[in-house]
């Protein structure tokens, strides 16, 4: 049955290599929340673990499709191209949602339809347990932080026409170059701060590596230095992120972040 106006289908994509301690916590906290109907497609990105079985064996909606690795980019592409939702949303796969996370992105889709992309806040969490440890643990670490990232934004499909999918030679940064060209375009974003997604720290993300971090930051920042002095000559601020605030009033203890 397709889904009527008031309660549309999220496709909501989950990149994964090597990731079998973490993904069935990730997909169960999808799969718990209170918005339906979903869509979860598990890219399975090369991996050498039990990661795509552990996805399979959660059943519908789960889809999963395993490709020769590529790289998160190449990942995220490849949900797109199989998402079927009105609303595109992306989780890591060591990270959780708030059980409502879905229900609160579409509450501003609805107060605010001029908006194509809203974003919310991210929790850092930071590994406890050991890896001898039968099920891994986190704890909270840092405030609440609205930053642009993948995984505190939930997305209108079509805007993956009109910006354009991820760029696939940014094996790290994708996610950050996806939202400055955005901003770029003027793509309507709406920054809320409910907390929507806990980022979880651990010894694998690529996030810590910091030589591999530094080189994309710059690469990412380069093309679009690079893109803005072609359009007006010189390279063009654009607007603060505080301009797309629902709210100018932080919430006690939160802070905001600078990604991107």
């Amino acid at each position: 049955m397709k889904p009527s106006s008031s309660t549309p289908l999220i496709s909501i994509i989950v990149p994964v290599y090597n990731g079998a301690a973490y993904v069935e916590e990730g997909l169960r906290s999808i799969l718990a929340q209170t918005h339906r109907p979903l869509e979860v497609i598990v890219v399975d990105d090369g991996s050498q673990d039990d990661s795509a079985a552990i996805a399979e064996r959660l059943g519908d909606p789960v889809r999963v499709h395993r490709q020769p690795n590529g790289g998160a980019p190449v990942a995220r592409n490849t949900g797109i191209s199989l998402a079927r939702g009105e609303f595109i949303g992306f989780l890591d796969a060591d990270d959780t949602f708030t059980p409502d996370a879905l229900d609160r992105q579409l509450t501003r889709f609805r107060t605010h339809p001029e908006v194509q992309l809203v974003v919310g806040l991210g929790q850092y969490e930071s590994l406890q347990s050991r890896p001898t440890d039968p099920v891994a643990s986190f704890a909270a670490v840092g405030n609440e932080m609205l930053t642009l990232q993948l995984g505190t934004a939930l997305f209108r499909r079509e805007l993956f026409d009109t910006v354009g999918r991820f760029d696939e030679a940014l094996r790290y940064c994708d996610d950050w170059d996806w939202f400055l060209r955005a901003r770029e375009q003027g793509v309507r974003l709406l920054l809320h701060r409910d907390l929507i997604v806990h980022q979880r720290l651990h010894g694998g993300n690529i996030t810590r590596q910091q030589q591999v971090s530094q080189h994309y930051q710059m690469l990412m920042f380069k093309k679009s230095l690079e893109r803005r002095r072609a359009r007006g000559g010189r390279a063009l601020n654009l607007p603060p992120l505080s301009s797309f605030q629902e709210s100018s009033a932080p919430p006690p203890g939160a802070s905001e972040g600078t990604h991107a």
